[in-house]
């Protein structure tokens, strides 16, 4: 593997993020111009923590292609449960941003806790 290819697929894999980081970071701006609460504390988490998972896994994705491009060709296979136990524990994160995410909203909807 060369270096274009290895740049192509490094492109690629970013590319595959960008609009899911473009919309979090959106998110995070909307977030930001919320006054005050405990929802918007959380909502502001969640969204961190998403966009952290987001380049954390673009991180992983690519880092078979370097050892590739490196000719590190046994390491891959012991790799390979690494990359699967760290993807589980990603999405078990994200999973929790988005139940936190949930919650946010549906106390910002609710309003005050002493309104009738």
């Amino acid at each position: 593997m060369d270096n274009t290819q290895l740049l192509t697929a490094l492109l690629v894999s970013i590319g595959y993020r960008l609009p899911v980081l473009i919309a979090l970071g959106v998110a995070l701006v909307l977030v930001l111009g919320a006054r005050r609460a405990t929802a918007r504390a959380a909502a502001l988490w969640a969204l961190s923590i998403l966009m952290a998972v987001t380049l954390l896994g673009g991180v992983l994705s690519a880092l078979p292609l370097l050892l590739i491009a490196a000719g590190s060709f046994d390491r891959i296979g012991a790799l390979n449960n690494v990359l699967g136990v760290a993807h589980f524990a990603l999405s078990l994160l994200e999973a929790g941003c988005f139940v936190l995410l949930a919650w946010a909203l549906v106390r910002a909807l609710r309003g005050p806790t002493g309104a009738p």
